[in-house]
């Protein structure tokens, strides 16, 4: 049987609701390795309509204005890759992390197997675009690596439909191979559509959350965080994994900072004028 988004969004929220009241912005409204961040990387506060959230204010909900949706892929790529957050969305100290951008037509699937594979961009997809960031490891403090990616499906349904599947893959995988070094664990997710769990801003927000590996950054796993939004056919995805000293709250707040900002520029190159 198929769901919906809104059908799936509480089968596995639990563990993540005890976190949310640290989310800030997030919460109230996911990694370069795997759902629609991709596992292509390496190793292969914004005042906004979504600064509102967890508030009890609520905000405009974002309408579509239809004459300004791109409709072809090039257009399409040449908006995700305007909305996209680089280094300077996340904070001070982040800078790009090669390879920076993302190949534009290659589309992350998980398999039956819970390993990440690269796969054609799907029809229903206009455009997908990933830039890849870090905090590099100061003082006592490990890497954090950052991935953020904006996707134009065709419909508002087909964005529904993506965010649907990525809650269903931490039910089906809860553990997951990123890449040969690369794994997260233990994952749990929740969603909360809008005007539910304080989310005033987007259509739909989705959380994930476990524990990240990766030798090469040390032994012993790390927070693995990840979030994504759906505002009408626009989806926004941020990944934080690590690092080694930084406490899931700081790590909440990066990532609700980033998602706040592309939400924003969401609303300005595609909202409807009031």
């Amino acid at each position: 049987m198929t769901y919906t988004a809104t059908q799936r969004r509480t089968r596995r929220g639990y563990a993540v609701l005890a976190v949310c009241g640290v989310l800030l912005a997030g919460c109230s409204g996911s990694s370069d390795g795997g759902h629609r961040t991709g596992p292509s990387a390496s190793s292969a506060s914004v005042t906004s309509p979504a600064g509102q959230r967890g508030t009890g204010v609520p905000t405009v909900r974002f309408t579509v204005d239809p004459a300004r949706v791109p409709t072809t892929p090039f257009a399409a790529l040449d908006l995700v890759r305007a909305v996209t957050a680089g280094p300077d969305s996340y904070g001070p100290g982040y800078i790009k992390r090669p390879p920076y951008e993302s190949d534009p037509a290659a589309w992350p699937v998980l398999g039956t197997d819970c390993v990440w594979r690269q796969e054609p961009l799907p029809g229903d997809v206009l455009a997908t675009f990933t830039r890849y960031s870090r905090l590099p490891a100061a003082d006592s403090k490990g890497e954090v690596r950052t991935a953020a990616t904006v996707t134009l499906h065709r419909t508002a349904a087909q964005a529904d439909q993506e965010m649907a599947e990525t809650l269903e893959e931490a039910l089906r995988c809860p553990d997951q191979q990123l890449r040969a070094t690369e794994r997260i664990s233990g994952l749990n997710s929740m969603g909360s559509g809008y005007g539910t769990n304080g989310n005033t801003s987007a259509d739909d927000y989705l959380i994930e959350m476990g524990t990240y590996d990766d030798p090469a950054l040390g032994k012993g796993a790390t927070y693995y965080i990840w979030n994504q939004v759906r505002l009408g056919p626009v989806t926004i995805a941020v990944v934080l994994e690590g690092g080694k000293g930084f406490g899931q709250g700081d790590l909440l707040t990066v990532q609700a900072r980033a998602v706040a900002g592309m939400e924003t520029k969401v609303r300005s190159e595609l909202g409807a004028q009031k």
